[in-house]
């Protein structure tokens, strides 16, 4: 062939060089039979999943799954342009489980009339009857895969159940599950300065100043912080958040993530614990305190410890190229703030910003806009004060639960007459049994709530006219799916509101 042949190659992180190399024997033995010029790049796809998806947020706000495979991708390109006239892949199983990525190549090959040859099947897609054949092989690779997820997440479960530690190690242990001396103490630390009265940030920083890596080698952070102090294997509680808990937890401190057992108590793991029982519900308490102290005092704060945004547009301005989320900053010494895409740091292109006043005035207008010409039934006052009474019935019960929760701790760190005679897992079944009556109540208001937004006619103009900063957001999440932020030129041009591409919610 006038262009040579380049192969792929996709191993699995238990294969060492020795398969490897034998694979790549086998493909080049094919290539002389086939009488193709020499590989001139082969697309190793070494410890890269063939099946696992991955999270991607399209332009429109929506998400949708796929398996991330830069190497098949880049062949693909190249299969496409011309630049190789032909691919040699080891095995099927070895060049795609998904489906999704047999057809892309399929189609080129037919489009291009160029041969995707397998070395063990001699498969050629070019032909109709292998090409059938590998889509069938495909779907069985496919099922194995999932078959062998399936059993390694079901031996998971029964390895928490067991007691044994899961996943990937936690940061003050061995993979044995022997302590770190070094590391445990460090823990001990943050536990200590958190029931000491100091903040997640400020733990965070004493530890960066102290030189101290944290778990990954970098630099603390709160959220980093944050799960050492909600991780209930601190303790010695199995913690277990795979895919056969039975429902997802909506507490926000560390209970939500200890495995019960049949009988209601936490599942005891077999390791050596960092900090007691005591300490660790102790500060599942404060963190509550502190959460609840917070939202009186109106800083709203997300799961992860940082604060919501600080304008309202921010997380719906994307990058006109790149699709990136914009960010927001103060230009020094002009006293303005400015929306620009980020850049490499982020995985960015960095080539698009605009100031965000002349922005938010322009989407604001669309907005009152939008929300005069926005025609909504009203529904009857009967049906609108039933969803109401039932919403405060809800809410009533939670905080009656949140309420006799904070008394049972309390009286139990302070030791109390109420707390007296109670034996420590008496204690935690009562826990227990109270964060799964609260994660019941919260999951049935959080549909109760949605059903009487709907049922209520809302006046979005007042919202806006009047909201805070989150409920102005909320409205914006009424109307927009995305906002593009297209380039506008060379230059400081003036403001030209045909830049600002809004995507509007069907």
């Amino acid at each position: 062939m006038g262009t040579p042949a380049r192969a792929v190659n996709r191993t699995s992180d238990s294969y060492d060089e020795k398969g490897i190399s034998l694979q790549l024997q086998d493909a080049d033995r094919k290539r002389i039979d086939l009488t193709w010029g020499p590989f001139t790049q082969v697309y190793r796809e070494n410890d890269t999943g063939a099946s696992k998806k991955k999270r991607l947020t399209k332009s429109d706000g929506t998400a949708h799954w796929m398996v991330i495979r830069p190497a098949f991708r880049r062949m693909l390109s190249d299969l496409l342009s011309g630049e190789i006239d032909g691919v040699i892949f080891y095995d099927t199983d070895r060049l795609a489980r998904r489906p999704r990525d047999l057809e892309d190549l399929i189609d080129i090959v037919e489009h291009t009339t160029r041969p995707a040859v397998g070395v063990t099947g001699d498969l050629n897609l070019v032909n109709d009857a292998d090409r059938h054949m590998a889509r069938m092989l495909c779907l069985m690779a496919l099922k194995a895969s999932e078959d062998t997820s399936r059993r390694v997440a079901r031996s998971h479960l029964a390895e928490a159940a067991a007691g044994e530690l899961t996943g990937r190690t936690p940061y003050a242990w061995n993979p044995d599950g022997t302590l770190r001396p070094d590391r445990a103490r460090t823990a001990r630390r943050v536990y200590d300065q958190f029931a000491a009265g100091g903040s997640i940030t400020g733990i965070a920083r004493d530890l960066n100043q102290d030189e101290i890596p944290s778990p990954r080698g970098t630099k603390w952070a709160q959220p980093t912080v944050k799960a050492i102090l909600t991780n209930p294997r601190y303790c010695g509680f199995v913690s277990y958040q795979g895919k056969h808990r039975n429902e997802v937890p909506r507490q926000r401190d560390g209970w939500g993530r200890v495995l019960l057992g049949e009988d209601g108590l936490p599942t005891l793991g077999r390791w050596e614990p960092v900090v007691s029982k005591k300490v660790w519900a102790d500060t599942q308490l404060e963190l509550d305190r502190r959460r609840l102290l917070d939202e009186k005092r109106g800083i709203l704060r997300n799961p992860e410890g940082a604060n919501h945004r600080k304008y309202v547009f921010t997380g719906y301005l994307r990058c006109g190229i790149c699709n990136a989320a914009m960010s927001t900053k103060q230009v020094a010494g002009r006293g303005h703030v400015i929306y620009y895409c980020p850049g490499r740091s982020r995985n960015a292109c960095g080539k698009v910003s605009r100031r965000a006043q002349p922005v938010d005035l322009y989407l604001e207008a669309l907005i009152v806009e939008w929300a005069k010409t926005r025609s909504a039934e009203l529904p009857a006052r009967e049906e609108t004060a039933e969803q109401d009474t039932l919403t405060e019935i809800l809410r009533t019960r939670i905080s009656d639960i949140v309420a006799r929760k904070r008394d049972l701790t309390s009286s139990w760190a302070e030791g109390s007459e109420n707390t007296k005679g109670m034996r420590p897992d008496d204690y935690y079944q009562a826990l227990a049994s109270m964060n799964a009556e609260l994660d019941r109540l919260e999951g049935e208001l959080a549909t109760q709530s949605s059903h009487a937004r709907h049922c209520r006619a809302r006046d979005f103009a007042s919202e806006w006219r009047t909201g805070g900063l989150e409920q102005r957001r909320a409205v914006v999440g009424e109307i927009f799916s995305a906002i593009h932020v297209m380039p506008s030129g060379k230059g400081r041009a003036p403001f030209n509101p045909d830049h600002i591409k809004p995507q509007y919610l069907p």
